[in-house]
């Protein structure tokens, strides 16, 4: 058994849950290929950047604009960021804030999966995330895979199939998976990484048109597949069903509201094949501003500008496999999050580099500086940009 293979069978003994929404007439047919081999990958830790520590000019705190205007769309149940230190009672694990509600964090975090093409921009709820992971796809696209906790929007999507990467995501932040189902070659994958698990939940009924009880529904505004959108109330109350909705164990990352030392940076540039992702960091509200190319990318729920307190560029090992993932021959990207590798954290207009380093346990993933200590995000939101190891320009100012 490789290794990727044996972490991922003791890193299964932990899964809670997983809930996969198999789409009816999803228009994503993928044929399996022909001679299909199990993927066998060795990881090989690199080494990681070398950052430029200086003292930050200090910035403004941020506003409560951006805030004010998700809560008045119900989708924001976040308060006040706590005091530095561990994460503590009444704290989101995943954004270091107090939530206004104790039992939200007795629920299990929902990992919704989001297309990110030309035909679904704006997509909605990206904003009440607590974290979103964006990752290539296959040939040259990218996807997200949006965590939430305590905020519960009841429009998010468009949602799309889930990839590789989604076997190893609800490992490490322990939570519950809803996409529109995953391509042949993909799917006895994760049942493998989840055989030993026997509550592995798949829903093949999505429900009709603007389903008032489904975990996700077809909207008549959009052509299939773009027009699945997930609901995570209801996609709650479908854990609560089958005794599943249990709390994650996700304790690994510290935050902090003073930014640590650093080295002053207002711009981030990440070269994905099918665009740059440009974040700016604005010093009136204290976030990072997302544009794709020069555009920037919008909330659809709120038409504010996707932002994040903090921006994680995140190097790990992709390899491309035997699965086509579609009609056209596109091959699926295994990218090994296991293990250690380089990190890049933006927080405050300032970037700290170090490692992350991921174990067998669940809801293990550490970031750590130079130095081997934790690096503190800044209570919020973080977005995570996973790159190759190589073969892809990430630039900063």
């Amino acid at each position: 058994m490789s290794l990727v293979h044996r972490h991922r069978a003791i890193a299964a003994l932990g899964l809670s849950f997983a809930l996969v929404l198999a789409a009816c007439g999803s228009g994503e047919p993928a044929p399996a290929p022909e001679n299909f081999q199990p993927i066998v990958t060795i990881y090989a830790p690199t080494v990681a950047p070398s950052p430029t520590p200086e003292q930050p000019t200090p910035l403004p705190q941020p506003t409560a604009t951006a805030t004010a205007v998700l809560e008045a769309a119900g989708a924001v149940t976040d308060a006040a960021a706590p005091a530095s230190g561990p994460i503590g009672e009444n704290v989101n694990p995943f954004t270091g804030l107090v939530v206004a509600d104790p039992a939200v964090l007795r629920r299990r975090p929902l990992l919704i999966k989001v297309a990110n093409t030309s035909d679904v921009r704006p997509q909605s709820g990206l904003n009440s995330a607590d974290i979103v992971v964006e990752h290539y796809s296959e040939g040259s696209i990218t996807r997200f895979t949006a965590l939430f906790l305590t905020n519960a929007p009841t429009k998010v999507g468009s949602v799309r199939s889930c990839r590789l990467i989604d076997i190893e995501l609800p490992m490490i932040f322990d939570a519950a998976l809803l996409c529109s189902g995953t391509s042949p070659g993909v799917k006895p994958l994760m049942r493998a990484s989840w055989a030993h698990r026997n509550n592995l939940t798949m829903i093949s009924d999505m429900g009709g048109t603007e389903c008032a009880t489904c975990p996700a529904f077809r909207t008549p505004d959009r052509l299939p597949p773009h027009n699945l959108f997930a609901n995570t109330v209801r996609a709650w109350e479908e854990l609560d069903k089958r005794g599943n909705n249990t709390p994650s164990s996700f304790r690994a990352w510290t935050f902090d509201p003073n930014p640590p030392q650093g080295k002053p940076t207002t711009l981030i540039e990440v070269g994905y094949k099918s665009g740059s992702v440009i974040w700016a960091y604005d010093p009136q509200s204290g976030r990072w501003l997302k544009s794709l190319r020069n555009e920037k990318q919008i909330d659809a729920l709120t038409r504010e500008q996707i932002f994040a307190a903090n921006v994680l560029v995140v190097h790990a090992p992709h390899v491309t496999t035997l699965i086509q993932e579609d009609v056209s021959g596109a091959r699926s990207i295994e990218i090994q999050l296991w293990g250690e590798g380089p990190l890049r954290v933006f927080r405050d207009g300032i970037e700290i580099g170090g490692r992350w380093r991921r174990g067998p346990e669940i809801g293990m993933f550490d970031l750590l500086d130079v130095n081997g200590n934790k690096i503190p995000l800044k209570p919020g939101n973080t977005w995570i940009q996973l790159v190759p190891m190589s073969d892809i320009a990430v630039n900063t100012r």
